[in-house]
């Protein structure tokens, strides 16, 4: 029998309820038991004991819009590259991410799906890669924000299963504007093949938007980043969006990338249910310095925001564990919300969380730690801990 570790005594969100001075007891890679205080017992000999006094202990994040961190860009097409970043964004937290490919020519970007395809297989000492998300290439030019326009193409099933197939069938979410000629019949495509759809980059109409919903888009990349404004007489993408309770949307809350007055908006229009978190981050994200190199292209970090040479927003430094605080800052998400939205909001646009994002027995073991002002103290992933604070 694996040995067995019980993290104790800490405020324990399960997704489901909130368990004061709890108990999550773990045997191998999996949750055997989630204990009240009432329930609880000492520990037999050869077990370890955490003590989460006074912390939060919560399902691990998972981040499914990630291009870099810890010195590590899928864009460098290494799969040590993915496993750095991997690594990196396990000391906040995360426990899965879907790597994302930028656009680029198509031998690049075929070396980064086998980059990310090769570091799935290895995986490293951090976060569970889960699969691929692909931020285009079938977006519009006209929305291309920190993207290269020239490695824009227009959407065609030919294209859609070469990709699926370098991948080896691991992507599982796709960026695609709906306006481009060809679109429609891609997310159709990408439906059958149970890819998650994804809006963004995108000037689409009212009309256009309402068709590629009911071709199979269900989920936002970076809500109102990158995308056609809401006008009273164009609702555009937005406003679509925003009528449309069943589409997820993805947040980068950073409150750089949205301003707060319009996160406050999303989230009196949004249910809280359909809100990711998500940090878009970037190859210095848990590293010290400024300036550093993401898709080929100088990228200058200043009073906390990324931006290219032209002053153009080119992903963030953003991290799970923080995106969290700053939606619980805004008064209007209770902490058990906030969570989920980095837990069991992701794992269900995946569609894995009958093992991921909840702490419930048979989940898998992935686990967060963190003390009052959400700093982590501990990352356990499928029952392996992969980040511990010291002294903690």
């Amino acid at each position: 029998m694996s040995a067995i570790i019980r993290i104790t005594n800490g405020t324990v969100y399960t997704g489901r309820m909130r368990l004061e001075r709890g108990e999550v007891v773990v045997s191998g890679s999996h949750i055997v038991d989630v204990l009240p205080e009432s329930e609880k017992h000492p520990p037999l000999p050869g077990e370890e004991v955490i003590d989460a006094t006074g912390h939060v202990v919560a399902p691990g994040f998972i981040d499914v819009h990630v291009h870099g961190g810890g010195g590590g860009d899928t864009s460098e097409r290494d799969p040590e590259a993915v496993s750095r970043m991997s690594m990196a964004h396990a000391r906040f937290g995360t426990t899965s991410m879907l790597p994302t490919v930028y656009p680029a020519p198509w031998p690049e970007m075929i070396g980064a799906i086998d980059a990310i395809e090769e570091a799935m297989k290895e995986w490293p000492q951090g976060a569970r890669i889960l699969g691929i998300n692909m931020e285009g290439p079938f977006l519009n030019p006209s929305k291309c924000g920190a993207l290269k326009p020239e490695c824009l193409m227009m959407p065609t099933e030919d294209a859609l299963t070469r990709l699926v197939a370098a991948s080896d069938n691991t992507i599982r979410m796709i960026t695609i504007a709906p306006e481009l000629p060809g679109a429609v019949g891609v997310i159709k495509a990408c439906r059958e093949r149970n890819i998650r759809t994804a809006v963004g980059h995108s000037n689409a109409s009212y009309e256009e938007m309402i068709l590629g919903i009911n071709a199979g888009i269900n989920h936002v990349t970076h809500v109102f980043n990158a995308m056609r404004r809401t006008h009273h007489r164009d609702p555009g993408v937005m406003g679509t969006i925003l009528i449309n309770d069943e589409i997820t949307t993805e947040l980068i809350c950073d409150f750089y990338h949205v301003h707060p007055a319009m996160v406050v908006l999303l989230i009196k229009v949004k249910p809280n249910d359909k809100i990711t978190l998500v940090t878009d981050a970037l190859t210095i994200t848990g590293l010290d310095g400024t300036t550093f190199e993401a898709d080929g292209r100088q990228v200058k970090v200043i009073d906390g925001l990324a931006r290219l040479a032209d002053g153009t927003i080119a992903g963030s430094i953003l991290t799970m564990n923080k995106a969290v605080k700053n939606m619980v800052s805004t008064g209007l998400v209770p902490l058990e919300d906030a969570l989920k939205m980095a837990t069991l909001v992701p794992a269900k646009v995946l569609g894995i969380q009958h093992n991921k994002g909840t702490l419930l027995p048979s989940s898998d073991a992935d686990i967060v730690v963190m003390d009052e002002d959400f700093n982590v103290k501990l990352t356990m992933v499928e029952g392996r801990i992969v980040h511990r604070a010291t002294g903690f």
